[in-house]
């Protein structure tokens, strides 16, 4: 199936929808946090929220859907005037072919980064393109099987007033739910009051659902390797799942260190590209749990080359976040849970949410 056009658009809201809206406004560690201006929110500092869709027509008029984040219009620009002259005329088929192209072209600018969003969102789009014209969902395409359910978890839990937030992770327990994660609020810069107030918090958890519940904490990159060396310490009786990407991603010596220093799992991968740029964190062995993003790192085409690598490891794959091409992308690697946003139910709203985009 020859691909006839490539067309792009900005949807000026975010893949996160009303996750962003929650979090915009709430104390929580970010890579800023070390900054006094940028220490209370995450808004002060974001980008406006916002993605870019990729539409690729076949010459028998189907479509196939791609999108990534972009909230600079970064990953849009590099599409339609750079990436698009590789991508129509090509083979939906030839996706390998059209990302080693895509990729080795935008060296000068990418390897990482928006470069990459705007491939992943192409990938994607070819890959449901394939799936379109073979009448197979992705994950048969990517090798995985029909009918299997996949477990989630509770995503949320922000660091607020503790009753609200045991009452929220006691509700995901009466819903069904067997996991959940929370977020940390503070790093460094808080000093030791933020260590008790990040211990507290992971405590009112882990108190409210009982031992039996698999409770995972987010950092989102605001701490550095001895703060966090310190914190998981602290953290240990709590017999957590997991703790997520708790410093920069190109801290990769700082990661290898963490990974050697805890008992607790150290998840993280969610901001690499690349099977190259995962193959570093693989041989300095810096994580037991690797969570690639199929907007980010490349799409479908790369992430499973970096799920058969952590296979060949022997690390626990779970992809970062929710979307549908994660869910794809889980079920055929295998991946044990995914990511989910707990949200009121569509019939519980007092209206209907408007779509993201039709597709």
């Amino acid at each position: 199936m020859k691909i006839a056009r490539i067309d792009t658009y900005h949807i000026p809201v975010s893949l996160w929808a009303a996750l962003w809206d929650r979090e915009k406004d709430l104390p929580l560690v970010t890579p800023l946090s070390m900054y006094a201006e940028h220490r209370e929110r995450y808004g002060s500092w974001y980008w406006n929220p916002a993605m870019t869709v990729v539409v690729l027509t076949g010459a028998d008029g189907r479509e196939g859907l791609g999108w990534c984040e972009d909230g600079c219009r970064a990953a849009q620009v590099i599409i339609d005037e750079h990436l698009e002259r590789f991508v129509a005329g090509a083979s939906a088929f030839d996706h390998e072919r059209v990302w080693d192209i895509m990729y080795r072209s935008s060296i000068p600018y990418g390897r990482k980064g928006a470069a990459l969003e705007a491939m992943s969102a192409i990938d994607i789009a070819m890959w449901d393109l394939m799936g379109q014209v073979e009448g197979k969902p992705v994950y048969e395409l990517l090798g995985g099987a029909a009918d299997v359910s996949m477990r989630l978890y509770a995503s949320a839990l922000h660091p607020v007033d503790a009753e609200k937030v045991a009452a929220e992770a006691r509700g995901y327990v009466e819903t069904g739910y067997r996991d959940m994660k929370g977020r940390f609020a503070c790093g460094p810069a808080d000093g030791e009051a933020g260590m008790a107030r990040n211990f507290d918090h992971a405590r009112v958890i882990r108190e409210a659902v009982g031992g039996e519940i698999g409770v995972a904490l987010d950092a989102y990159m605001g701490w550095d390797v001895d703060y966090a060396i310190e914190m998981v310490k602290r953290l240990e009786p709590l017999d957590l799942a997991w703790i997520e990407e708790p410093l920069l991603p190109d801290d990769i010596k700082g990661y290898a260190k963490l990974r050697r220093a805890s008992k607790i799992p150290i998840s993280g991968g969610e901001h690499e590209f690349t099977r190259f740029g995962f193959e570093q964190l693989f041989d300095a062995e810096a994580l037991d749990i690797v969570q690639p993003d199929v907007h980010r790192c490349g799409g479908f085409t790369e992430a499973r080359k970096i799920g058969a690598m952590a296979a060949e490891r022997g690390l626990r794959v779970i992809c970062h976040t929710y979307s549908i091409p994660h869910l794809h992308f889980s079920v055929a690697m295998g991946c044990s849970i995914l990511e989910h946003f707990p949200q009121p139910c569509w019939f519980e709203m007092p209206e209907a949410p408007r779509p993201l985009f039709v597709g």
